[in-house]
């Protein structure tokens, strides 16, 4: 490939990188805030029973519904680091293990743009901008995926230097892998991605089979690198590949949404990009490019990937068209020698002002019943509570193992795929709704208010409402025993304002 001229001819100057210190500066202090997820209380809670236990624990303890199924936790690794954080720093602590991983990833990319790739400087931070756009909005929350977006582009850069001819990166992708594995299944994505490389590559080079095959072969073997063995590959091809229409992120990417006219935007640049830039076009990587390109348009969590494959594979481009169009027909103008370091005061500036405001804290913008869990912590409540599945790892968090949960965020890595079947006919309140709560009767149900299930409940015999706010409504099964403390709390219980919501 073709490459840039050197970056030392573009005339970087205090006024460049202060622009950029500038860029860099607001955007860390946009990073800091950080929002609840509704997983966010049951990764902690597994993560301090992993510590505690020594142990990964595969038998799951918080509902009446997973007895006898085999909890395959693919994130415990990340949990456990979400532990370690909470018990060095509690809100802080966690706020700090996500910033530190978001900007492992966005500082290895502007890196490779600016000292591997060798853009110029107006290219370079406009292609980490895109990079920027696509991936914070998902880097908001602590979850495992964050380490999906570090390790996708470590296996990108991997993948383009060895379609450079530098095969011998190759053999990080195993030690990649083997650590991905036990953090978050999106190693499915990175090994994917892979895999079509090395078929298309030795396709057209069939000569270097002996410089990729092996470190490819030894790849494949780290993903049995888990505790689970096989049987976690396929449970997550079995998943992957299944429907969640309860799941927001799990939705094709809306185009008109302020992520889809990003989506858009990049995908135009990259588009102008190809075609101006007079660089020989790699027709492997831009094929790969095109492939993680789609993804968004299948599941809007991939964004973030297509972000990186394209700063990764089209970034060349993207310079050399800027070089080739918009740079020839304007003019440097010279910045005073008095101008060139304001750039730098203001991002030193920002970064204080930021910083030192910023609360360390959660924001909430995850909806959770706290009244209703407050009533049942207090009425002291021990029993089978059926709940909607995103509160679940929430009252996990707040009351169990005492009150075991029907359905959690853990969907079919605890539970059965019968029972998370039925569960999305209860959620929905179609078909045969309530076969779940026949299953195996809860004593008590908290839905949300004006959800099917709670209309649904209100008509039903067998359950009757003890409790509602805005949020939820709380029913118990009129002969439950264990149910009937809380129907004699829920007299006297008081609403009490909640001022912080996370943990």
């Amino acid at each position: 490939m073709k490459e840039l001229p050197d970056i030392h001819q573009f005339r970087w100057t205090r006024w460049h990188i202060g622009i950029i210190a500038c860029g860099f500066a607001i955007i860390f202090v946009v990073s800091l805030r950080s929002y609840t997820d509704p997983d966010l209380w049951g990764h902690l809670r597994f993560g301090l029973d992993a510590i505690e236990q020594r142990r990964i624990v595969q038998v799951d303890p918080y509902s009446y519904l997973s007895e006898g199924y085999k909890w395959i936790n693919h994130e415990w690794l990340m949990e456990v680091l979400m532990g370690m954080a909470w018990l060095i720093g509690r809100d802080a602590g966690l706020i700090l293990l996500r910033v530190i991983v978001t900007w492992l990833t966005l500082g290895l990319v502007f890196w490779r743009l600016v000292h591997l790739v060798k853009l110029p400087f107006i290219p370079a931070f406009l292609v980490w901008l895109c990079v920027v756009l696509t991936t914070i909005w998902f880097c908001l929350v602590v979850r495992p995926q964050l380490f999906t977006f570090l390790l996708f582009a470590c296996t990108l850069i991997i993948i383009d230097e060895a379609e450079r001819g530098k095969y011998r990166l190759l053999w990080l992708m195993p030690i990649i892998v083997a650590l991905w594995v036990n953090l978050h299944g999106g190693f499915l994505a990175g090994c994917g991605v892979l895999g079509v490389w090395t078929i298309v590559h030795l396709f057209f080079n069939p000569q270097q089979w002996r410089s990729v095959v092996p470190p490819v072969a030894v790849t494949a073997l780290a993903t049995l690198a888990n505790p689970y063995g096989y049987e976690l590959l396929r449970f997550l091809f079995e998943t992957a590949t299944g429907d969640r229409p309860e799941i927001a992120d799990w939705q094709p990417l809306p185009v008109r949404s302020p992520l889809g006219l990003i989506y858009l935007a990049v995908m135009s640049l990259a588009i102008w990009a190809g075609y101006i830039s007079p660089l020989p076009r790699n027709v492997t990587l831009m094929g790969l490019f095109g492939l993680v390109g789609i993804m968004p348009l299948v599941a809007i969590r991939h964004l973030p990937l297509m972000g990186i494959a394209f700063a990764i594979f089209m970034s060349p481009h993207v310079g050399a068209a800027w070089q080739a169009s918009i740079s020839r027909q304007s003019r440097d103008v010279p910045i005073p020698r008095w101008l060139q370091p304001l750039p730098l005061v203001g991002a030193g500036l920002i970064l204080l002002i930021g910083i030192g405001t910023n609360p360390w804290s959660f924001i909430n913008v995850t909806s959770v019943p706290h009244h209703a869990t407050t009533l049942l912590r207090e009425s002291g409540f021990q029993g089978r509570l059926m709940c909607d599945f995103g509160w679940g790892q929430y009252i996990i968090w707040h009351l169990g193992p005492q009150v075991q949960v029907g359905m959690d965020g853990r969907r079919e890595t605890v539970y059965p795929p019968d029972i998370y079947e039925e569960y999305v006919d209860f959620h929905f309140g179609v078909g045969d709704w309530d076969a779940i709560l026949r299953r195996q009767p809860p004593d008590a149900v908290l839905v949300g208010r004006g959800s099917a299930p709670a209309n649904l409940l209100a008509l039903h015999s067998a359950w009757r409402q003890v409790f509602a706010d805005d949020e939820s409504i709380l029913f118990i099964r009129t002969d439950s025993a264990a149910a009937a403390v809380i129907e004699h709390t829920a007299q006297s219980f008081i609403l009490v304002n909640v001022i912080k919501v996370f943990p």
